[in-house]
């Protein structure tokens, strides 16, 4: 899956609309990734939470900072090495920020 939920742990779209994972999860994975690794930042005085992961045995959970406001959630295999998702990932965050600033900014 590929999930867009924003700081406050609310899933604003995914794809597929009906994940192998309860949608609810999905938030609430995404809602704690995030927590902890804003709190490992401070630790590590990091500037910018750009992303994070978590492996299991059945699956693996990539959590992409878009903004301040927004992640994406990827939920991929096992076997899929994360770095490999960040050339195709990088070709697109820009042009998806792009269409958040337009659909949720106000007029």
């Amino acid at each position: 899956w590929v999930a867009l939920v924003d700081d406050d742990g609310l899933l604003v779209a995914c794809v597929p609309s009906q994940p192998p994972v309860n949608v609810d999860q999905i938030s609430a994975m995404t809602a704690a990734l995030a927590l902890t690794a804003m709190r490992v930042l401070v630790e590590i005085n990091a500037e910018e939470f750009r992303y994070s992961s978590v492996a299991g045995s059945e699956r693996q959970l990539l959590l992409v900072a878009l903004d301040g406001k927004r992640f994406l959630s990827i939920g991929l295999g096992p076997d899929v090495v994360v770095q490999t998702t960040f050339r195709p990932l990088s070709r697109r965050v820009a042009e998806l920020l792009k269409i958040l600033k337009m659909r949720f900014s106000v007029s």
